[in-house]
């Protein structure tokens, strides 16, 4: 019991990563990225949505009043855990397409399928940004 007890992770922050790298692990390779791929592009529509609802209602961007930041915030981390499911099948559904895709980074250009997953998580999170960035910008 005693050495049983030892083993289990001690707090939040312990118990997040053994659940983060279970998911990982049980999802493979591809349809983690496929899901990172899919989180990425619901949290920038999500952003956009909730900033864009905060200003109708409040006349304000959120940053400006940090009470209404921590209300965005949570209200786009609350979106994103309900489309959890649609994410989850969708990067399951991805997958086939980005074990191909991976595979062909390899051969092609010799790259480990971990950079190639890596590469395309930063191209699109790129994209996103700047996508996010320039609605921002131009409804300031």
């Amino acid at each position: 019991m005693g050495a049983e007890e030892d083993e289990r992770p001690q707090g939040l922050i312990a118990k997040v990563k053994v659940y983060l790298r279970a998911k990982a692990f049980g999802l493979g390779q591809a349809a983690l990225v496929g899901y990172i791929l899919i989180d990425i592009v619901v949290y920038a529509v999500l952003f956009l949505v909730v900033r864009s609802a905060f200003k109708a209602m409040r006349g304000q961007e959120p940053w400006h009043d940090p009470r209404g930041f921590l209300v965005a915030a949570a209200a786009t981390w609350g979106g994103n855990n309900a489309t959890k499911p649609l994410r989850l099948a969708g990067a399951a559904a991805l997958a086939p397409v980005l074990e191909w895709s991976l595979s062909q980074c390899k051969q092609r250009w010799g790259v480990t399928r971990a950079a190639a997953g890596f590469a395309m998580i930063a191209a699109l999170g790129a994209v996103c940004a700047t996508i996010v960035l320039t609605v921002v910008l131009a409804t300031l």
